[in-house]
This record gives C-alpha cells, sequence and structure tokens, in this order.
C-alpha cells in the first residue's frame, strides 16, 4: 500500500465516521440512567408504556379501550404475565362499571321524568347489579395485545384491550334490558368508551 493510498483511505474513513456521528446527533438520544432499576426502566420503555396505551396502534385508539398493567417481584414469568394483565382489566372494569352505570342512570332519568328517579330504593340497586353483570359480561372479550420486562428491575408491563364492539354483542345478550334501554346504551357507548380512556389515561399519570 503506498503512503498516497493510505493517506487517501485514512480520510475517507474519518469522512464516514463523521458523517454518521453527524447522523446520530439529530437522533433521539436515551435518558441518563438514574441509578433507580425501575425508573430506568419505564424512561426507556415503549411508548405504550411510558405514554397512553392508544400509542400503540397509531389510529387514536379508536373502537378500543385499552390498559397497561404491572407487576413485579416474581421470576415467574407466567406469574407475572397474568398478574399484569389482571390488573389492566381491573383498571377496565372499575371505570367500565361506573360508565354503564352512568349510561343507565341518565337514560332511567329520562323516561321517569328525571326527579322521580331514585326514589325508590330498587332503583339504585337495579343499575348497580345491571352494570357489573354487564362489564362482568364485557370483559370477557378483553385481550392481551402485548408485553414488555424491564431489563433492569424486572417489571412485567402487559398492554390489555377491549374492543367496543364486545360491549356491543354484551349489551344484546342482556335479556333483562329491554330494547329501549339497549339502544340507548349502544347509541351513547361511543362517546363514553371516549370518556372512560381519557380517564384511564389520566390515572396512570
Amino acid at each position: 500500500m503506498t503512503r498516497s493510498f493510505a493517506r487517501s483511505a485514512a480520510v475517507s474513513i474519518a469522512l464516514s465516521l463523521g458523517a454518521v456521528a453527524c447522523g446520530g446527533g439529530n437522533q433521539a438520544q436515551p435518558p441518563a440512567a438514574t441509578g433507580n432499576a425501575a425508573i430506568d426502566d419505564f424512561n426507556s420503555a415503549p411508548a405504550w408504556v411510558r405514554q397512553s396505551c392508544k400509542s400503540y396502534w397509531g389510529d387514536g385508539g379508536k373502537s378500543r379501550v385499552c390498559a397497561v398493567g404491572s407487576m413485579a417481584g416474581s421470576n415467574n414469568i407466567g406469574l407475572l404475565k397474568s398478574g399484569a394483565a389482571g390488573r389492566a382489566r381491573t383498571e377496565i372494569a372499575r371505570s367500565l362499571q361506573v360508565k354503564v352505570a352512568s349510561l343507565l342512570k341518565d337514560y332511567q332519568r329520562t323516561v321517569t321524568g328525571g326527579e322521580n328517579f331514585g326514589k325508590a330504593a330498587s332503583d339504585e340497586q337495579l343499575v348497580q347489579d345491571t352494570s357489573k353483570q354487564l362489564t362482568d359480561m364485557t370483559l370477557s372479550g378483553t385481550e392481551q395485545v402485548d408485553s414488555w420486562v424491564g431489563p433492569k428491575s424486572g417489571t412485567m408491563y402487559v398492554l390489555v384491550q377491549l374492543n367496543t364492539e364486545s360491549f356491543s354483542d354484551a349489551i344484546g345478550k342482556m335479556k333483562t334490558l329491554d330494547a329501549q334501554t339497549r339502544e340507548y346504551v349502544v347509541r351513547n357507548s361511543a362517546k363514553a368508551f371516549d370518556d372512560l380512556q381519557g380517564e384511564l389515561d389520566k390515572a396512570r399519570q
């Protein structure tokens, strides 16, 4: 190899390295380590863990409600996964039951003239019982979409989604609801699910 050729090769390599360095400078840098395993894992986790779970699909979370559950403290992957998924479903169930009860109350107030609803003790009990039953039926349609384990803390994160079609299907099977009530709940469920997702996102912040 001649001295001239070696010098040219060195220059080419230096320019190539410089281009790579410049390109890397435009990319997002990983967050600085804090020394806390759980925090460091969370900071480097997928967007659906750190932000709204809707970011997983990139379509604004249309036609679905999602939640992320987490669990740590075990070397059993199966146990961690089922525990984290269970917590995600619990979050969905808790908020969903409140939303369903609200829809039922709104409808009952409409058909009873508003101020008359709730006069009988059985009114509130019927709403609560129906909303719980409907929520339990709906949750059977949830599914685990993805999971991620923090490499430092060993925390398992599981993404669970509930398709709104499962909710409509569950309502159709509720024989204790008359046709008008079912129609009202289904018709207003889209906004209710949007509100529900917003509340789930706030709960994680």
